[in-house]
């Protein structure tokens, strides 16, 4: 008997489970990665984020538009109720939601569920369901998730924490590339204060040319742990920085990849999922909008050649293929570059979890028919009160999505644009995360000028 797969979630069903039966509660927390990080190395300082962390704490809301209509998203707080009418009339935000009693903005939703026993209350009861088996579905699975699935008694759908955490530092790639031929950026992984100064030796020569290095931590995220080297003072700094630390802390260890820095002509970001058994499939690829190593957006379709396309997918079986022997099964994305030259370099970087691309996918294949144009797209807002779902939509007005024109903007998380509210008055930043679709890429960039135009008259008068 064939199985009809309705929506993505039916899909990860099955490769995640093997069975479409399941119901899975999903629980999108993002930044998972700075969980992974090895507590017995040493690193440059970083700026802190300040109240950015209470904005990307709310991000979990992009689930209402992954999870299908049997299964949970677990939330810090439950949608606007208006918001959730749209999405309903669009075809979404069917699932059932459980959010934690008391928001706490500073922890991200797993931290904050295990604070809130009335939702651990619930996701008990979830579990001894005999009739469908329930499934905890992280956007990463770090030791939080882990101690989440114990306590409520649902088990996880996806590989543990050590398992992420191994698979997604670069230094990780990078050796994986070596070893499956994938064309690599020139660079090294450093895994103590010796081998960052022999990489660099080996590397200067670029400087010499008048090209540039890149420095990344092995676990970092959005654009955090990312120093830009032009010439040999500026490592030099950094160097002596770490050299501080370490004697102070009497450790040499480091985690970092030192590359060539490629000029691009667009960044790239492409989806696999991994199923259990190993099987491993292509799910697509689109341009990555990225500004100081921070992800933005995404442009979809890409404007990679049948060729380059290719290069792609053979690097992407591959990729998964080895991910699968190292234990680890679900989605994964690579970064990959358009250099200059028209050279793809297929993967800078495994994010063995879900991406943004990952919440993306339903909006896409309902709503983005073949012959059509995307922009996934983050918007920031400069404000001093609380704004309304209702009086948003009203200024957007008619640049937002409906299925009758086909083109506008779907929103697809608000919770974020007031989660840094602290009091009235007090400026703060929000985010809006929209997906605008139009007929051509003249009108998406038409309306995505206009959406910008709006939301600056809103931050403007408020």
């Amino acid at each position: 008997m064939t199985t009809v797969l309705t929506d993505f979630s039916s899909k990860l069903k099955l490769a995640l489970t093997g069975r479409h039966n399941v119901t899975f509660v999903y629980l999108n927390n993002f930044e998972v990665e700075e969980y992974w990080g090895d507590q017995g190395i040493i690193k440059l300082p970083s700026l802190s984020i300040g109240s950015a962390s209470d904005v990307v704490n709310r991000m979990e809301e992009l689930g209402l538009f992954l999870a299908g209509e049997n299964d949970i998203i677990l939330l810090k707080s439950l949608p606007d109720q208006a918001f959730m009418a749209e999405a309903h009339s669009l075809g979404f935000g069917q699932s059932r939601c459980i959010a934690a009693k008391c928001n706490e903005p500073a922890l991200n939703i797993t931290a904050n569920l295990l604070s809130c026993p009335d939702a651990l209350d619930k996701l008990r009861q979830l579990s001894k369901n005999p009739d469908t088996p329930t499934y905890l579905v992280p956007f990463g699975t770090s030791e939080q998730e882990e101690e989440l699935s114990r306590i409520t008694g649902i088990p996880l759908a996806v590989p543990s924490s050590d398992v992420f955490r191994k698979v997604n530092d670069k230094g990780y790639s990078r050796r994986l590339n070596a070893e499956l031929g994938i064309r690599q950026i020139p660079g090294a992984e450093c895994t103590s204060l010796e081998e960052l100064a022999s990489g660099f030796e080996r590397l200067k020569p670029v400087l010499e040319q008048g090209g540039r290095l890149v420095l990344k931590d092995s676990m970092g995220v959005s654009g955090k742990g990312i120093t830009v080297i032009s010439d040999e003072s500026r490592f030099y700094k950094c160097m002596s920085l770490l050299e501080k630390q370490a004697s102070k802390k009497d450790i040499r260890r480091v985690n970092y990849v030192l590359e060539q820095w490629i000029d691009k002509i667009c960044d790239l970001n492409y989806q696999i999922l991994i199923d259990r058994s190993g099987g491993v499939e292509f799910l697509g690829i689109k341009e990555s909008l990225v500004q100081q190593g921070v992800h933005q957006g995404h442009l979809m379709p890409s404007r990679l050649s049948d060729i380059q396309l290719g290069i792609i997918q053979e690097a992407a079986l591959r990729i998964g293929t080895a991910l699968h022997r190292d234990g680890y099964y679900g989605i994964a994305g690579m970064d990959a570059i358009l250099d200059e030259d028209g050279t793809i370099w297929p993967n800078l970087e495994i994010n063995a979890r879900f991406n943004m691309s990952t919440y993306q996918t339903n909006i896409q294949d309902r709503w983005l028919p073949e012959g059509m144009f995307g922009l996934a797209k983050k918007y920031t807002l400069r404000l001093k009160r609380l704004l309304e779902y209702g009086e948003l939509r009203s200024r957007l007005g008619g640049l937002m999505f409906t299925p009758e024109n086909g083109e506008g903007l779907f929103i697809n998380n608000f919770a974020t644009v007031n989660a840094a509210f602290k009091s009235e008055g007090c400026l703060f930043s929000g985010r809006l995360y929209g997906v605008i679709i139009a007929s051509s890429s003249e009108r998406l960039r038409a309306i995505d000028e206009s959406v910008e135009a709006v939301l600056t008259s809103i931050s403007e008068v408020m």
